[in-house]
């Protein structure tokens, strides 16, 4: 999708240059003209097709997709009055086809399918369009009967997903297929700790096909004594003054600068030259945060706040989110108030102790707030002090257990959306022992709390549930992420693709 993962696919590979062109390179490097090296997407051009269409906004997604549900819809009536004529058809085609593409966009975005990631693997672009097509035939049959009063043949809805799932996902797997088909070569410029990457070792949703996408050729040191010696499985290829060089010997699409030699004005001066070799040229945050979606803490220095234009202190930004807090949060409790009871009455017989269970957590600016939600544990589940909560945690009650993997345990935090305590979508509020423990060890932990704390987030949809120091910084990543890029339709989407969360039972 365009808003959450765009990864930056505007650089090409650089070709080879002739061996005269390379002297005069030699003899003369500040002032010698050079024939400019072949793009890459002569010799990648199915790759350079496929980064194309990847780097698609969604609503070009979401009109291609309504253009095929449209037309199946249309040749669904036409097969229909070839053998059994119009006449009992109240409905224009149009019509159908606008309510089958409004289910079949909603049911999408619940599913993620719109997601720039689910590209990149063929199994997430088939379960995810065959999920959103058969949700949306049986919401647009369910809106047509209730609401229109109207009768339509199964058929015309089912043929309309036949034929799209003929169709639109054959047009994402060609996509996929393209982009995987060549690996964009990058070399980073700094051999310290903070800026080494490996995307092989990064445990991330995403990581296969991220490791397929990119491969680290290798590092570029500041001193010669390095040259030669491996870091993590990648060898040093020269010092900054063979940059160029290596640039074209290796066919670098990208270099990509650490924090440290970023600050260095003979690093700069080396590394602008890379920029007319048709090298995409970044440093190692916002590669990281481009490829990844999130921000990585390791790598940040503190004038990433300065520059990250973060959207928090909006007033207007603020206006529309709490707005859509109140809207969300008041229809959230009509449409849940009536399972309530049943939910309080599996609790009850399951384990003794009360329905409700309240909890002190840190809000926005770091102030304390009481959160509600239903009990999953057993009462006294920490009489010994606290302790980080597990997924298989055997203080969880059975009943306990399907509220925490459909997320009903949550519920009541619509009263602390309603109070303004919490937001609809945030950073997952924590509980004041743990944030003073996690902010002595991992740095800008204290910075998530710019926003009031959501009742779903980016991190929640994206990492599993936290039970450790090294979950909790991979989640701080993608909340900073947020927080750089928030917006009512990231908003949006975050709260759908949260019931897709809820119907998987993932959490």
């Amino acid at each position: 999708m365009g808003f959450d993962s765009s990864i930056g696919m505007g650089a090409v590979a650089v070709g080879t240059r002739s061996p005269a062109s390379v002297d005069r390179w030699q003899v003369y490097p500040r002032l010698a003209y050079t024939e400019p090296a072949e793009p890459a997407a002569r010799r990648h051009w199915l790759a350079a097709l496929g980064s194309t269409l990847l780097e698609l906004p969604w609503l070009a997604w979401i009109a291609f997709d309504a253009m095929l549900v449209n037309l199946g819809v249309y040749l669904g009536y036409r097969v229909i009055a070839w053998g059994e004529g119009l006449e009992w058809l109240r409905l224009a085609w149009w019509q159908t086809g606008l309510i089958q593409s409004g289910a079949f966009l909603f049911a999408s975005l619940i599913f993620g399918l719109y997601e720039q990631q689910a590209l990149l693997r063929h199994s997430r672009i088939l379960a995810r369009s065959v999920l959103g097509t058969a949700a949306s035939v049986i919401l647009a049959s369910i809106f047509i009967h209730l609401f229109l009063y109207e009768e339509l043949s199964r058929r015309v809805l089912f043929m309309a997903g036949v034929f799209y799932l003929a169709v639109g996902p054959s047009l994402r797997l060609f996509v996929g297929w393209c982009v995987n088909s060549h690996s964009r070569k990058f070399v980073i410029v700094g051999t310290d700790r903070k800026s080494r990457l490996s995307l092989t070792s990064q445990d991330t949703r995403h990581g296969d096909a991220l490791s397929r996408r990119y491969r680290l050729v290798g590092y570029i040191a500041m001193d010669s004594i390095e040259v030669g010696r491996e870091i993590d499985d990648s060898r040093v290829l020269g010092t900054i003054d063979d940059l160029e060089q290596i640039c074209i010997d290796h066919e670098i699409d990208e270099v990509v600068v650490g924090a440290g030699p970023a600050r260095n004005p003979r690093v700069l001066d080396r590394v602008l030259g890379c920029l007319k070799l048709g090298c995409r040229v970044t440093n190692l945050a916002t590669f990281y945060e481009q490829m990844m979606s999130e921000v990585p803490v390791v790598h940040l220095e503190p004038n990433w706040f300065l520059f990250a234009d973060l959207k928090h202190y909006r007033e207007a930004q603020l206006i529309m989110k709490r707005v859509f807090d109140l809207i969300g949060a008041t229809i959230g409790l009509l449409l849940s108030l009536p399972f309530w009871p049943l939910i309080a009455l599996l609790i009850t017989i399951d384990s003794a102790g009360p329905v409700f269970y309240s909890q002190r957590r840190v809000g926005l600016n770091g102030r304390p707030f009481r959160l509600y939600k239903f009990r999953t544990m057993r009462q006294g589940a920490e009489r010994n002090g606290h302790t980080w909560a597990t997924e298989d945690d055997p203080r969880i009650t059975r009943v306990g257990w399907y509220l925490r993997k459909t997320r009903l345990d949550e519920l009541p935090q619509l009263w602390n959306i309603l109070r303004g305590h919490m937001s609809v979508v945030g950073p997952r509020p924590e509980r004041p022992e743990f944030v003073q423990e996690l902010a002595t060890k991992i740095r800008f932990y204290n910075e998530r709390h710019l926003v009031k704390p959501g009742l779903s987030g980016w991190a929640q949809i994206n990492y599993r549930y936290g039970a450790s120091v090294d979950d909790a910084r991979r989640k701080l990543q993608l909340d900073l992420w947020y927080l750089k890029h928030m917006s009512v339709e990231l908003d949006l989407i975050i709260l759908l693709r949260t019931l897709g969360t809820v119907f998987s039972g993932s959490r």
